[in-house]
């Protein structure tokens, strides 16, 4: 740019900083914040990602998690880490890992500066390079298996390649002439680019689609499908009936305060202190604790009953509602039953009255297509499982749609108990989101004024 000056030594294809640039940027701003916010006020946790869900467990100083995942900002140098079995070369690869970028200026040996103008080696490399950090990245947050932990040195190898080899591949990649003054053209394009990142989003997909893990979330089986409903009044105070009825004895709710839920489920207070609250001392601005002794709970369960206020963060509501639906009898239990999703648990069936005891019955399996195993004569469902479906001898007090209705209402209250703000969360939101789409659009609006006399 500085080759070709005016008589007055200014660049004839420099622009200034200012207004140009400083509008140019506000689009890019916009596009951040927009994608920022939206984040913030509709997916804090990102699936687990961005807050982890151990975040919201209480801590123990004697349990150790079965997995310990670092920030998501640190999984890729993480996964690194762990694709190496020796303890200290590991080390020292995570270490080289996070120093070799900065080692750029001296590696690129291309004659040309912009990618722009490079050849198909560079892209090629580029793609391997992004597609590879993505997946060290997501494997960084998974626990290690034999096949991730293969992939992690697939793409480990890959990560340093790019980087090693760029002295090489650089230099005899075939580049495009470069144009003599500054141009308003070039690269691939709108389309070009959408296409690269689709494509750099295949190659991330597939692989660790592969490694996947192949157990479920719900201990031995699927968990059901639910949708909490922070709207939805009629539920939410259906649901903390049926807490305050059934497992405040034991249960705490200790972040939480009584005249706070009847304030957001529109309860008055004196009808919340007569018909749910059953010690007339307590006072509606007290926490909702119970007055169950710790140790004494320990003896009788073999460890206390924990609070649940944030229960539905830690453990998600799908969980929650498929655990409190899969109870069944187990002779060998000190409760006389057991849980599909969590097998040996310590807790009673609570809701017994209500659902009836449920008992195993013979259930179809999965074959090794996926798919459920048939009888290839007749096409029936192979009944290989001992506990593959429930029967129920003798019926509870309600059926089993109405059951199932309880127990949402009860996991819809302890999914609002977890984060009674999130209906303020996506109002504003929503609000911000507006707001900054309109900024966005008058940013673009001005950049385009300003750069239209611009050649």
């Amino acid at each position: 740019m500085y080759k070709r000056q005016d008589k007055d030594g200014i660049p004839l294809d420099g622009v200034a900083f200012h207004p140009y640039y400083t509008v140019h940027d506000l689009q890019a701003i916009g596009v951040f914040l927009f994608i920022f916010c939206g984040i913030m006020f509709f997916m804090p946790e990102m699936g687990g990602f961005f807050l982890e869900y151990p975040n919201f467990e209480q801590a123990n100083n004697l349990k150790t998690p079965e997995h310990i995942a670092p920030t998501w900002y640190f999984t890729p140098f993480y996964s690194v880490l762990r694709a190496v079995p020796d303890k200290l070369w590991g080390f020292i690869a995570f270490a080289a890992a996070v120093a070799i970028p900065f080692m750029l200026p001296w590696l690129d040996r291309s004659p040309v500066r912009s990618w722009r103008y490079r050849g198909n080696i560079n892209k090629v490399m580029l793609v391997a390079f992004v597609s590879s950090f993505l997946i060290l990245g997501v494997l960084g947050a998974w626990a290690p298996t034999e096949a991730r932990t293969t992939l992690a040195r697939i793409c480990t190898v890959i990560y340093f390649s790019f980087f090693l080899l760029m002295p090489i591949w650089s230099s005899i990649d075939k580049t495009k002439p470069v144009p003599e003054r500054v141009t308003m053209d070039g690269g691939i394009g709108f389309w070009g680019s959408i296409g690269g990142v689709l494509l750099i989003l295949v190659l991330t997909i597939l692989p660790l689609q592969a490694v996947a893990s192949s157990s479920y979330d719900c201990g031995t089986i699927e968990c059901d499908e639910f949708a909490a409903d922070p709207h939805d009044k009629a539920s939410l105070q259906r649901g903390v009936k049926t807490y305050m009825n059934y497992c405040m004895g034991c249960h705490s709710l200790q972040y939480q305060r009584y005249n706070r839920v009847a304030e957001d489920l529109g309860i008055p207070e004196d009808l919340f202190h007569v018909n749910l609250m059953f010690d007339p001392a307590v006072k509606m601005g007290a926490l909702m604790e119970n007055a169950m002794d710790k140790d004494e709970a320990k003896k009788w369960f073999g460890a206390a009953p924990p609070d649940l206020t944030l229960v539905s963060r830690a453990r998600q509501p799908q969980w929650l509602y498929t655990y409190l639906r899969t109870f069944y009898r187990d002779g060998n239990r000190p409760y006389g039953v057991n849980n599909k999703v969590f097998k040996d648990v310590g807790m009673p069936h609570v809701l017994l009255e209500l659902q009836g005891m449920q008992e195993c019955a013979p259930g179809p399996v999965t074959g090794d297509n996926g798919g459920v195993k048939r009888d290839p004569l007749t096409g029936e469902d192979i009944l290989e499982d001992p506990c593959g479906q429930f029967v129920i001898p003798v019926a509870g007090e309600m059926t089993s749609q109405e059951f199932d209705e309880t127990v949402y209402d009860l996991v819809n209250f302890l999914a609002y108990s977890a984060e009674p703000m999130v209906t303020d969360r996506h109002r504003i939101g929503m609000f911000t989101l507006l707001f900054i789409a309109l900024f966005t659009v008058f940013a673009w609006l001005l950049n385009r004024e300003y750069w239209k006399d611009v050649h």
